[in-house]
């Protein structure tokens, strides 16, 4: 024989289920962050990226006597670092990101002119394939005007050779 108590919980705890179906659904999530003026998320982790991607590339070239690309580079880190909507901080320092040349690169392309010229074609067209993929997701006006020229710097680089 079951005790008197087994009924009375069973009716408890579908009473506790019945409210709860009754109750409103949870909200939808957020959409992604995005301010008013469209610069949200994917713009931020994209800036975020090329500071980091051009301030390295600026530590490899200062190597090379390609005044052109040094140029390129600190032009961009300018427009980039307009587009910022927060401090800058560095999250990818260290990091080993396409496009981006690495601490010990710069330091084999320091003593390497044939590593160094291989570091400089990488960073070029890495960063290319990174500069073309954010063009298909940022929505930012402002920002993907700085994709566009950072697409026209690297394949016009490219193309110099």
């Amino acid at each position: 024989m079951r005790p008197q108590r087994q009924p009375r919980l069973t009716i408890l705890l579908l009473a506790g289920l019945l409210a709860a179906c009754q109750q409103a659904p949870a909200p939808a999530p957020p959409p992604p962050s995005t301010t008013q003026n469209g610069y949200g998320t994917t713009e931020r982790a994209f800036v975020e990226l090329a500071i980091a991607t051009d301030e390295q590339a600026l530590k490899l070239l200062e190597l090379t006597d390609r005044t052109e690309l040094k140029e390129n580079r600190a032009v961009e880190l300018t427009e980039l670092r307009k587009l910022l909507d927060a401090p800058y901080v560095n999250q990818h320092a260290g990091h080993d990101m396409p496009g981006m040349p690495t601490d010990a690169e710069i330091q084999l392309a320091a003593t390497s002119p044939d590593a160094r010229e291989q570091f400089v074609r990488t960073h070029l067209t890495e960063s290319l394939e990174v500069v073309r993929s954010a063009a298909a997701a940022i929505t930012h006006p402002p920002t993907a005007e700085v994709v566009r020229l950072m697409e026209r710097h690297r394949t016009a680089e490219l193309a110099a050779g």
